[in-house]
């Protein structure tokens, strides 16, 4: 809220502070409303439910064929890659982002769900999730979700970790070819999607240096462009980087108070997972949002996830419900 009167343009910020003071009462409104077990199982059935019709479209998009955007991916690295499926969020990359935050709460819902036909859900939902993150080719996320994997297991069943190392390694080779060739070009610095992000690092890096630009992409965007501090040859659109983005449009309060709030919610997700009568379902859907919190703040040093103001509101949707599982945990206590 201190973002927009300060802005570089506080015209530009005000449609931007709409959207966060909606998160805002998402949040509020989440978490004060759920009082039992059962509305929060609804929650993560609702969102496990999205997952399976985006990802059922994503199938679909496939089969239909989608056409290679080649501002998306390196034609020459990626050889015979097809078009990355995006569902309807415009993007794959924002797309694939929502299903990092979503596909723990799928996983949850399978294991904590109490009705043979909910498991049998959450298991359709998870498997139309997985199908479409592959098909986003989103590297960043398929980073951000297997750190969300790693969260999951450590916090379910610590024991089981070097199986799930195991079980990753093992299949690397069952990959498609052009997964496994897309995963390779992850730290390939002539990958062209990979080096454009050096030159709004260092905008974003004299940005800093000079002072913050207030809130939203639009005021940053005019600042950047008006004071002559990035010099790539792509239009310059975000910081590729939320933990950047966040500093650049909030100073040093905002990037302060934004870390802290996402880990004292997950570790207050993992205490109370701990606690002594907690029902099963609950702890399995607050560790489902703590790995999804996790996943996606990984996911979000390639990228700044809250581009989209969509993900934005799934992003703080997901985190109101790891506290609404933090809520039932100490109220079960």
């Amino acid at each position: 809220c201190l973002a927009w009167p300060v802005s570089y343009s506080s015209a530009l910020s005000l449609r931007f502070l709409f959207f966060h003071l909606t998160c805002m009462l998402c949040v509020v409104v989440t978490v004060s409303a759920v009082e039992r077990t059962e509305q929060l199982l609804r929650l993560a059935g609702m969102a496990s439910l999205a997952m399976a019709g985006t990802g059922l479209y994503a199938v679909y998009q496939r089969i239909q064929g989608v056409e290679v955007n080649y501002s998306y991916v390196d034609a020459l690295l990626n050889e015979g890659m097809p078009g990355r499926v995006y569902a309807v969020f415009d993007n794959p990359n924002a797309f694939a982002q929502v299903l990092v935050l979503l596909i723990p709460l799928g996983v949850a819902l399978l294991l904590g769900s109490r009705t043979g036909w909910g498991r049998l859900g959450a298991l359709i939902a998870l498997g139309l999730g997985a199908l479409a993150i592959g098909m986003t080719y989103a590297r960043a996320s398929w980073i951000g979700l297997v750190a969300a994997a790693a969260v999951f297991v450590f916090l379910w069943n610590r024991r089981l970790i070097p199986a799930f190392l195991l079980l990753g390694l093992l299949a690397l080779p069952l990959l498609p070819d052009t997964i496994f060739n897309r995963i390779l070009t992850i730290f390939n610095l002539k990958d062209t999607s990979t080096s454009s992000r050096f030159p709004l690092y260092e905008a974003a890096l004299r940005l800093i240096r000079v002072s913050g630009a207030g809130l939203g992409t639009a005021a940053l965007q005019d600042y950047i462009r008006d004071f002559n501090l990035y010099h790539g040859e792509a239009p310059f659109v975000h910081a590729h980087d939320i933990y950047l983005q966040v500093w650049l449009e909030t100073g040093l309060l905002g990037i302060a108070s934004f870390v802290a709030a996402l880990l004292a919610g997950i570790k207050a997700a993992a205490k109370s997972v701990k606690m002594p009568g907690c029902p099963a379902p609950v702890r399995m859907v607050t560790i489902g949002g703590a790995a999804s919190m996790a996943g996606i703040l990984v996911c979000g040093i390639a990228d700044y996830i809250w581009n989209y103001p969509r993900v934005m509101v799934v992003f703080w949707f997901v985190f109101a419900v790891m506290l609404s599982g933090v809520k039932l945990a100490k109220k079960s206590k």
